[in-house]
This record gives structure tokens, C-alpha cells and sequence, in this order.
């Protein structure tokens, strides 16, 4: 059986290169999202079959093996905090498999890494000291699909981007919408700038250590040391052309890191960094490189570019009316810090809703409001400020804070233990580096702790992705790999003395079969997943188009496909009150009452299984102002759901102003002026609202001429306040002032 154990440990080896390899290049045009459902998908897949090989090597062996690691206590802790977080959460089902679209961070996907953890540890990493560590060969294929993650990318910053061309054939940008515009910021198969400039800083620091340690190690290796200190070019070029903050911020605090705790443990030969040391000579060059391509193309933080780089110093030396309007231009560009340009600016924004995050802790502050439901959550304590902002009716699913998300929907034990991960390990880690000797492994243990800190920093401003999550939960024992950590030679075994088989009996023969066959349930659960998703889009999809007749097949399909999955549903219910009405306008009245029932139903179904779901409300709402237009009775439950939303949305503006529209078909003109001037409050610069009241008055003034002198100078006050704070090219407006 030796030869099976052989094959396994191989099996699953080569199943980690995947994930580290393809993880960061997975992604699929005909799904609901392109890129994070696609990789959370891939990394599911593979953990499916190491989990698989891993059962069968222990049915071999005939124990329950676990390599023991400095980690232990805190990830206990925190799978804990997520298991109970799920429990207590307000949308279980979003707290198991997470957010739609990305799933990760869901607590099936919070096992899975930590499973991959485990899996790793116990059967890649060798007691063997005289072996060399397959984390070498894991972060060398990091580097592999970074490099080709960012030539990938370099294109699309220069208006070619190989996406297009793969998916639609066209070597252009001209297949993403204008909130992606790789031209500005290029985000490659990451699918968000943000995200890949993350995934970049934390590789930096890695090929940095890695040249170094070729360098140090032989120095006829020089070509290969220089081919990597290219890489680590290649990378941070394409991190600035991300435009992404955080990320320059992350890896500024990394380097800072690498370099600092490189010249500490190297005090003695400081009097040797320009000479011809080649390890300080290589780091120099590096920092060198650094500088001048910072220099050259400029930070993403335009207050760091005035005097530091060469467009900075250019304008400098403009005249001032031009510097002026330059500074204007800059203003309006630094504030766009996401994928879509223009708008409020980011940061404020993001303080904002970390506000709300806070909010969340101190109503929910032991277990949170459940993993993964910041979504729906922060709708409750949404700040009033954020009404005011260019992003004000976006829908949040994060607090674009990792540790305030984890606050907000975990409660501090769910914090405290993900902390406590991250401070068992940089301890540990700092410990090691100052105590260790040995030069060849200090360099790429810096950039494992340097990456691993560029992780935590871009994380403060924003969330983890699915290959970060790897990273953040696989290099710390790449680290303790690499350094030998004695710890890692203790496993947890049951039975203590179990002794390999050598010819499977009945038992062991029926162990086997039921873990394919659960191995086997569950990835076909995934592609039955994939499949329903990729109807689900293309029906979701239709469905915005105006194409409802269309759209219904495809969407049914999804339900039938995965009927556990209520945002399906949910989609189902509106498109077929759409098409009742539709029916209803053709004369098929018979067809179209039967689609109004089906869609009440299925309304009703998802509200009674996620009570507490403002997103689902919303859709119910629609669902039964379309139907009003069969049924005037239906406008009465369109007003009740409108009012259980405001329950878990009190500062939703837009609620408001529909019900208000409600309450205008229903012929309550009164309570719909009201209800305006509520939504007002709430959002003093809403057109919408401004524009429906002048509207409405203009109409009272014709429909009561003892009034109309005080109704028509109230509508033109309205107007007269949309032209002049709100749109002043607001066309509607102009017409009906034109009219009063």
C-alpha cells in the first residue's frame, strides 16, 4: 500500500500547485459574476478531491492523522466565532454559503481554507530536514500565475485588453462597461483594481526575497536572480497602474518590512551596500527600481506625486493659471478610487459606512448580525451622510473594512479570533527571523512576512478575495515550512498505534465507496450550481434588457435546477408579474392570472424564509405594484411590504419616495405629499422627490383653482431648487417651469 500513499501525497501535491497556479486566472464570461464565483468554485472543486484523497490515505493507514501547528488555538477559535455567527445569523442561508455572486467568506468557504490549511500541513509538509520544502515550489508557481496575471493586464492600461478578445474577439476595452475602464485602472482576471493590487503586493515582497535568496545562495545563478527582480518590476508597475491606494499603501508597509528587517540582521555589513556585496548591491538596484518607476508613472496618491514624480515637478514648473486648472482635474480624478469614475470621493464614503460598521457592533456586539450579511444589515443603521453621496442607493456587502466586516457581522469573538491569528503568527514569525542564522532562508522569510503584512494593510481598506484568503491562511505555514519550525513535527493521531493495511477488508472496502460517493454528491452539487448560476444570468440579464418573455425560461430553469436558492426566486417572481401584466394588455387574461398567482406565491415563499431580507422586500414591493395594475388591491400589500422594509431600512430613502407613489395610485394625494417631505428629510437633495411634488402640485393647481396661486409657486419653488442645487441641465424640469 506504501505505493498508494505515494500516489495520494502526489495527488494531492499536484492539487495545491493547481489551486495556486489557476486560482488567480479562473473566470467565465456566462456567469452571474465573471471572476470570484468562478475561482471560489475552482478552489471548492479541488478542496472536494483533496479532501477525497486525503480520506482514502487515512482508510489506508487506518488512523486520523493532523499535523499540530502554532495556529491551532486561534483558528479553532475562530471557525468557533463563524460557526455561531451562523447560528444566530439574521440570513442563515447567506451566512453558509456567503454573499451571491462571490460566496467567499461565507462559512463554507471559511472550512474549506481552513481545511486546506490542515490538509497541507499534514500531508506536504515533510519531517524530513534534509528535504527541501514544497513551499518553495508553491510560492515559485505564485509567482508563475502573478506573472501571468499582469501580463494580462499590462495591455488593457494601453486600450488592449485579452479578455475582450477572449470573450467577445475584439482586442479592445470596448466589452466592459463604463464602470470598468481598464485604461484608468486595470484589474486583469482579478476583476477589480483593488483586488489585484492586493494580490500583486503581497507577491512583491515574495519574488524580492526570492531573487535574494539565489542571489545569496549561488551566485552563479545571477540570470535567474535578475529574471526575478524583473518580475518584481513587472508586478509593481501594474500595481500602479491599478490606481489602488490601499495596495501601495499595503506594500509601502511591507517593503518597509522586508528591508528594514533585512538591515537589522545585516548591521555589520552596512559598510558594504554599495560595494560589491552582491546581496546589498541587489537590493539596492531594487530599491532603486522602486523610485524610479514610482518617479516615472507616479503613486496612486496624488498628494505623494507634487514633488516625488516627474509629471509632479512638471507642472510645478507650469504657470499658475494652469497649475490651477490641473489641480482641479486631480481633484476630481483622486477621489475615484473605485471602479467607476467620478462621484463623491471613496474615502469619505468609506468612513461613512464604517460608521454603520460600528453601529452594527454595539446592537450585535458578541456574535454579529451573521456572517456575510453586512448587505442587509447596514440598511438598519445606514448614517443619513450616506444619503448625500454620488454612491447613496448602492447596496454595500461590505463594510470595505476587513476587521470592521468582521466586527459588524462576527461580533468581537469573531474578530478577536481572526486577530489572534494574525498576532500568533507575527509573533511567531518576528521571533524566528531574529533568532534564525541562517542567511540563505532570512530573505524569502521577510518577503512571506512582508506579503503577508501588504495583505493586512490593503485589507484594513477594503476585503479579502478568494485568493487572498488563500494567501492570508497558507503563508503562514509556508513560513513555518521554510524556517523548520520544530512545532510542525507534532501530529494529532486516533488510534495512537494503528498500523497501515495491507489488503483493503469489507469495511474499510464500504468506508471507501461512501466517501466517492459523497466526494462525487458534492461536486456535482457544485456544477449543478454553476449551471443554475449561468441560467440565472442569462435570464437576469434578459430581464434588464426588457426581454421578460425571454428571460422566463431560463430563470425557471435556475429554480428547477437549485430550488434551495431563493434569490432565484425571488428573480422569478417579478419577471412573471411582469409578463401577467403583459398577458393581461395582449387579451390572454386566463394565462396571465395564472402568472399573477404563481408570482404571489413565490413572493410569498421568499419573504416567509428570509424575513429579515430588505433586498427580497424590495422585490415583493415591485411584485406587487406590478400586479396592482390587474388587481387594484394589490396596492395595499405593495404599502405593507413598503412599510416592513422601512422597519429594517429607517433612513432608506427611496423606500419612502415609493411608497409615496403607492400611495399617489391608490388616489391619497395628501399622504403622498407627506411622505415626499419625509424622503426629503432623509435625503434633502433628491431630485426624484423634488421633481414628483412640483408635479403633483401642478396638477392640484389645475384640479382646484381657488389653490392654484399657492400650489403653483410651491411647484416652481421645487423646480426652481433642481435647476439650481441639484441639475441645472434637468430637462423635465425645465419644461413644466416653462408650463406653471
Amino acid at each position: 500500500m506504501s505505493d498508494w500513499i505515494s500516489k495520494i501525497n502526489s495527488a494531492i501535491k499536484y492539487s495545491f500547485y493547481a489551486i495556486f497556479l489557476i486560482t488567480p486566472l479562473v473566470m467565465w464570461p456566462t456567469s452571474f459574476e465573471l471572476f470570484e464565483f468562478n475561482k471560489m468554485w475552482f478552489v471548492f472543486a479541488i478542496a472536494i478531491f483533496i479532501f477525497f484523497a486525503w480520506g482514502v490515505k487515512m482508510i489506508i493507514e487506518g488512523k486520523f492523522e493532523v499535523r499540530r501547528t502554532p495556529l491551532d488555538i486561534p483558528i479553532a477559535l475562530f471557525l468557533a466565532s463563524q460557526v455561531i455567527s451562523t447560528i444566530t445569523s439574521m440570513e442563515p442561508h447567506t451566512s453558509l454559503w456567503g454573499y451571491y455572486s462571490r460566496f467567499n467568506g461565507g462559512l463554507f468557504s471559511e472550512v474549506t481554507y481552513i481545511f486546506l490549511y490542515y490538509a497541507f500541513a499534514t500531508n506536504l509538509i515533510s519531517s524530513d530536514s534534509e528535504r527541501k520544502p514544497i513551499s518553495y515550489s508553491l510560492l515559485s508557481i505564485s509567482l508563475l500565475s502573478g506573472a501571468v496575471v499582469a501580463l494580462w493586464g499590462l495591455p488593457s492600461h494601453y486600450g488592449y485588453d485579452p479578455t475582450c478578445f477572449l470573450f467577445r474577439g475584439t482586442l479592445d476595452v470596448k466589452c466592459w462597461t463604463e464602470q470598468f475602464q481598464p485604461t484608468i485602472r486595470i484589474f486583469s482576471t482579478l476583476g477589480q483594481p483593488n483586488w489585484m493590487g492586493t494580490f500583486l503586493a503581497a507577491l512583491i515582497p515574495i519574488s524580492l526575497g526570492l531573487g535574494l535568496t539565489k542571489v545569496i545562495r549561488d551566485t552563479k545563478k545571477i540570470k535567474l536572480a535578475a529574471g526575478l527582480l524583473m518580475l518584481t518590476f513587472l508586478f509593481y508597475i501594474c500595481l500602479l497602474f491599478t490606481g489602488s491606494q490601499s495596495s501601495f499603501v499595503g506594500l509601502g508597509m511591507g517593503l518597509f518590512i522586508f528591508f528594514g528587517f533585512f538591515v537589522f540582521k545585516n548591521l555589520k555589513h552596512l559598510k558594504n551596500l554599495v560595494s560589491k556585496e552582491k546581496p546589498q548591491r541587489y537590493l539596492l538596484i531594487a530599491f532603486i527600481i522602486f523610485l524610479f518607476t514610482t518617479f516615472l508613472v507616479g503613486s496612486p496618491i496624488s498628494s505623494l506625486n507634487k514633488y516625488t514624480t516627474l509629471s509632479g515637478l512638471q507642472k510645478l514648473s507650469e504657470p499658475a493659471v494652469k497649475q490651477t486648472q490641473n489641480a482641479k482635474t486631480d481633484s476630481t480624478f483622486e477621489g475615484n478610487t473605485n471602479i467607476q469614475l467620478g462621484g463623491s470621493q471613496s474615502s469619505a464614503i468609506r468612513l461613512i459606512v464604517w460608521q454603520g460598521a460600528l453601529d452594527l457592533f454595539r446592537q450585535y456586539p458578541l456574535f454579529g448580525t451573521g456572517v456575510e450579511t453586512f448587505a442587509y444589515a447596514y440598511y438598519k443603521v445606514k448614517p443619513l451622510e450616506h444619503n448625500l453621496t454620488s454612491e447613496w442607493d448602492y447596496l454595500y456587502n461590505k463594510a470595505h473594512n476587513e476587521y470592521l466586516n468582521f466586527l459588524a457581522t462576527t461580533g468581537v469573538f469573531g474578530l478577536g479570533s481572526y486577530l489572534l491569528i494574525i498576532a500568533f503568527f507575527l509573533l511567531r514569525a518576528v521571533k524566528t527571523v531574529l533568532k534564525d542564522r541562517d542567511k540563505e532562508k532570512l530573505p524569502l522569510l521577510l518577503g512571506i512576512i512582508g506579503g503577508y503584512v501588504a495583505i493586512l494593510i490593503s485589507n484594513f481598506f477594503g476585503f479579502s478575495v478568494v485568493v487572498i484568503n488563500i494567501f492570508f491562511f497558507l503563508f503562514p505555514l509556508f513560513f513555518f515550512d521554510i524556517a523548520s519550525d520544530k512545532i510542525l513535527s507534532r501530529t494529532f493521531s486516533f488510534p495512537k498505534k494503528a498500523v497501515a493495511t495491507q489488503e483493503l477488508g469489507t469495511r474499510n472496502l464500504a468506508f471507501l465507496v461512501l466517501l466517492a460517493l459523497f466526494s462525487f454528491y458534492l461536486e456535482f452539487h457544485l456544477l449543478n450550481f454553476w449551471f443554475a448560476d449561468k441560467q440565472y444570468a442569462y435570464g437576469y440579464n434578459l430581464g434588464k434588457a426588457g426581454e421578460f418573455a425571454a428571460a422566463y425560461e431560463p430563470l425557471n430553469n435556475a429554480v428547477k435546477l437549485l430550488p434551495d436558492e431563493d434569490l432565484y426566486k425571488d428573480e422569478l417572481s417579478i419577471n412573471m408579474a411582469t409578463l401577467a401584466v403583459l398577458l393581461q394588455q395582449n387579451g390572454r387574461a386566463t394565462e396571465s392570472a395564472e402568472f399573477a398567482k404563481n408570482a404571489k406565491a413565490l413572493s410569498d415563499e421568499v419573504i416567509a424564509t428570509h424575513p429579515k431580507n430588505i433586498v427580497y422586500y424590495k422585490t415583493r414591493a415591485r411584485v406587487a405594484y406590478a400586479l396592482a395594475q390587474l388587481d387594484p388591491s394589490y396596492i395595499d400589500l405593495a404599502i405593507s411590504t413598503v412599510e416592513e422594509a422601512r422597519k429594517l431600512a429607517p433612513t432608506d430613502a427611496k423606500l419612502v419616495y415609493n411608497e409615496a407613489l403607492f400611495y399617489n395610485q391608490k388616489g391619497d394625494t395628501q399622504k403622498m405629499l407627506d411622505l415626499l417631505d419625509e424622503a426629503l428629510v432623509l435625503k434633502p437633495n433628491y431630485l426624484d422627490v423634488y421633481y414628483a411634488r412640483a408635479l403633483l402640485l401642478s396638477q392640484l393647481a389645475k384640479e382646484q383653482p381657488n389653490k392654484a396661486t399657492e400650489y403653483n409657486r410651491q411647484a416652481r419653488s421645487d423646480l426652481e431648487y433642481i435647476l439650481k442645487n441639484i441639475d441645472p441641465t434637468h430637462s423635465s424640469s425645465k419644461e413644466l417651469l416653462k408650463s406653471l
